[in-house]
């Protein structure tokens, strides 16, 4: 019986993966940012005989104040974590903040995985054989770091932010896969590739139509693109690092994608992370 942390597990593809380790007898936290839909996943939960395995937090990931309420909760919850699945994710093409002064994309795309995952890391390394998944974008060359300006403070198009922030979470993978204190903890990226969820319908004009567009042509029913990630779960990789689009393994080495993976770069947004958290007092959320 092994013990999970779903972050977006109230819909889609985290509540997709979520109720399956119920089904499988494990436990499970799932976090999301409305109450009712985190009362029907625990009502989906109660009707396959699982409340006792099951529990919900309402937090908003955007902000780290709410990144180390979820993980004070989780250390008090379990004694190890065993899987840890980053789901939680929006489309927000028009450029802006949070409350804390961080830009929205990166807040909750990137700078949250990075907190839960090291703000949990200890409880990770306790788990005979742990994994981390990072659902995501990987596999597309879209994006780069705007390491002049992180935050975007000086203006510019909110769909680069987003970019950037897809970008930043195929770096974290690097980055964490690269320390000796993550040894024995695989990473892996994926990207359940075009399935229907109400993330493209979150995105502004004219990008919802051409997402729209792409659902109608490609688009997966959500419970088809988990199927890999289902089983990545159940039999984690041995490499340290890996990505997959769907079934196929992305070649990160490759000519069109290696920019994206470049560890110097990885190593850079993690230093440039630490002192952004630092400088929040967020210490608690630093390996």
């Amino acid at each position: 019986m092994a013990n999970h942390l779903v972050s977006g597990g109230t819909d889609g593809v985290g509540r997709v993966v979520a109720l399956d380790a119920l089904a499988n007898g494990h436990h499970v936290v799932v976090v999301g940012s409305t109450q009712a839909k985190g009362d029907a996943f625990l009502t989906a939960a109660d009707q396959v005989g699982a409340s006792g395995r099951a529990t919900f937090l309402c937090a908003d990931l955007r902000l780290m104040s709410e990144n180390s309420r979820v993980v004070d909760a989780v250390r008090a919850r379990f004694d190890r974590l065993d899987r840890l699945v980053l789901c939680a994710q929006r489309y927000l093409t028009r450029l802006g903040h949070t409350v804390e002064g961080v830009e929205r994309n990166f807040a909750l795309t990137y700078l949250s995985r990075f907190a839960l995952t090291y703000g949990l890391l200890p409880h990770l390394r306790r788990a005979d054989r742990a994994l981390v998944v990072n659902v995501c974008g990987t596999g597309t060359p879209a994006g780069r770091i705007r390491w002049d300006d992180l935050q975007f403070r000086a203006g510019g198009g909110g769909l680069r932010a987003l970019a950037q922030a897809g970008r930043a979470t195929d770096l974290l993978g690097v980055a964490f896969a690269r320390r000796p204190d993550t040894r024995d903890i695989p990473y892996v990226l994926f990207n359940p590739d075009v399935v229907r969820t109400n993330l493209q319908r979150e995105l502004g004009y004219p990008w919802r139509l051409f997402a729209l567009a792409a659902l109608t042509l490609r688009g997966k029913p959500v419970e088809a693109g988990v199927a890999p990630l289902l089983r990545l779960l159940a039999d984690p990789p041995a490499e340290r690092l890996s990505a997959f689009r769907g079934t196929r393994p992305v070649r990160m080495t490759s000519r069109l994608l290696a920019p994206g993976y470049d560890p110097s770069d990885a190593a850079r947004l993690h230093a440039e992370t630490e002192r952004l958290l630092s400088g929040m007092g967020r210490v608690d959320l630093l390996p």
